[in-house]
């Protein structure tokens, strides 16, 4: 016979459910019965009572009540701790997450599961000892929230929930040899700290190694974001810098000259991100599982995400100015209820090889893969509106650095260059493509340069962009929008490669006809198709229709 794991005992005295005792009649039936968290967050969340409870301490202790007052306060609080936990419940019922919660006002909460985009399990590292996890479950609207959050899930927990979540994907856990040796109170222990390994197995994808996670921190903006909180502390607020540090600056490093204090406050950001990258990246794991794709990352604290593959609405490769010429990119997805707050959550895999990246997302999803053909670029005629935009801009830095004292207006000679360089290479990088499943978007900001792979039934919004300065260059801008909030555009194109993208995009059944032909159109020089309606402003999916 199977002994319980601890902490089970609390849910087996909770008693049938309304669907197992037949009063609420479900056809999908009961996936997870009602379930009590772990016993451990009586712990923590005492612990986060008596944070919150800190102000009427210090009234009673600087009072001077009475101990008993102290020792009351603490029973109470232990009270509505031990309350709390006796009242929240998770259930997966009838295809529905449902939490109950709550001691006067009680709440329900219910996420359908084929509402959920994303699933993170985490845990820090006091929850790393003492072997429980916590679980937040996304859904669209969430923004950098998440709908439902669950914390100190036992290992085993953990398993039934995330695998009752992902649609009824079953967990298949290999025994393991070396616990039949063991005692059976050792058995237990390990059984109930034990979740499931994606670390190795026929589903992983990628592994990030060592060295790659070292170049991915060095490469990546949280050392100059560390470099000037360094400087800002250092120059604004050294009477708060810590004791030995502040004497062996003025003593070793300030006599050498400012040129020293910056080389050592480089090493400290430098020192400061490796740690941080390693704390994030550390054996950053990706792999395939079925219909949903999982990442595992960390090192004293653990994550693991769990995204819906059917959930995802495009890749997107982002080539950073320092790891372009290197040579690496990062992989994100586009995901609704992952918006911009959510870096971890939305990252496919940190750090890989460029020209190694189309064949790394071929594997991992394989639905949403770079089309054979190449893609198609922007024609040199349509290059020069590049230039519009930066050069604006330069003659405006141009105009204020001329205002500046002394040589500092020599500064004045450098915008209008720079501009025209990055004016080039936005027009000659933007590319575009498209195929019966796919559409596929690249275009350079300042310094990053992105590609969007998206599906062509996955766009949430399209919209043609012209004004009648393009409409005169026969020269449109097309753009699509996520349900994460992002987007991904080309600001300048064809005016017909455009609109034909805005017909294409957005509707799968539909495919190009007429004057563009069973395939999409390149580079077109003429324009045997002018839209109704030209002039500024977005267009939707749709709204525009060629003239007869």
């Amino acid at each position: 016979m199977t002994e319980p794991a601890p902490g089970d005992e609390a849910d087996e005295a909770a008693g049938p459910t309304m669907v197992e005792t037949g009063r609420l009649p479900s056809a999908m039936g009961v996936a997870v019965p009602d379930t009590r968290l772990h016993p451990i967050y009586l712990v923590t969340e005492t612990a986060n009572t008596v944070r919150q409870a800190i102000p009427f301490i210090m009234v009673t202790v600087l009072g001077g009540a009475p101990w008993q007052v102290n020792v009351a306060l603490f029973v109470l609080i232990m009270i509505v701790a031990t309350a709390q936990w006796y009242v929240r419940k998770y259930s997966v019922i009838a295809g529905v997450l449902r939490v109950r919660s709550g001691l006067i006002n009680r709440t329900v909460r219910v996420v359908p599961i084929s509402r959920i985009t994303a699933l993170e399990a985490h845990r820090s590292l006091v929850q790393r000892l003492i072997g429980v996890w916590g679980l937040n479950v996304q859904s669209p609207g969430d923004g950098a929230g998440a709908v439902v959050s669950l914390a100190s899930l036992s290992g085993r927990r953990l398993d039934e929930l995330r695998g009752a979540l992902e649609s009824g994907r079953a967990h298949h856990r290999n025994p393991d040899a070396k616990l039949n040796s063991r005692s059976k109170t050792i058995r237990r222990y390990l059984a109930w700290r034990h979740t499931e390994s994606i670390d190795t197995g026929p589903h992983v994808v990628a592994v990030l190694s060592t060295p790659e996670m070292l170049l991915a921190t060095i490469t990546n903006n949280t050392i100059p974001l560390l470099f000037a909180g360094a400087l800002v502390v250092w120059f604004r607020f050294s009477a708060f810098v810590p004791e030995r540090a502040a004497n062996v600056m003025r003593t070793s490093v300030e006599p050498r000259g400012i040129v020293a204090v910056l080389v050592a406050l480089v090493v400290v950001a430098i020192v400061g991100g490796v740690v941080v990258g390693a704390l994030r990246l550390n054996r950053f794991t990706l792999i395939r599982d079925g219909e949903v794709v999982r990442n595992t990352r960390g090192l004293l604290g653990k994550q693991s995400s769990t995204i819906p593959v059917r959930r995802i609405q495009a890749v997107r490769i982002v080539e950073g100015f320092t790891r372009g010429l290197l040579g690496y990119c990062t992989l994100q997805v586009e995901v609704a209820g992952l918006g911009r707050a959510n870096t971890n959550q939305r990252m496919l895999f940190p750090f890989v090889r460029t020209d190694r990246a189309p064949a790394l997302i071929r594997r991992v999803l394989p639905e949403l893969a770079l089309p054979e053909q190449p893609l198609r670029p922007i024609p040199r005629r349509v290059w020069r509106k590049y230039y519009v935009v930066p050069l604006n801009y330069a003659y405006g830095f141009t105009l204020l650095a001329l205002l500046l004292p002394g040589w500092w207006r020599c500064l004045a000679a450098l915008p209008i260059p720079l501009a025209m360089v990055l004016g080039y290479f936005r027009g000659r990088e933007a590319r575009w493509g498209l195929d019966e499943e796919t559409v596929v978007l690249r275009w350079r900001r300042i310094f990053a340069r992105n590609t969007v792979i998206a599906h062509r039934a996955g766009v949430q919004l399209t919209a043609w962009t012209s004004s009648p300065f393009k409409a005169k260059a026969h020269v449109a801008g097309f753009e699509m929008h996520f349900s994460s909030g992002r987007e991904a555009k080309i600001r300048y194109m064809v005016d017909t490669d455009a609109l034909m993208l805005l017909h294409a995009v957005g509707r799968p059944d539909s495919v190009p006809v007429g004057p563009f032909g069973p395939e999409p159109v390149g580079s077109v020089e003429s324009d045997p198709v002018r839209p109704d309606a030209v002039g500024s402003g977005a267009v939707g999916s749709g709204a525009v229709e060629p003239a007869r």
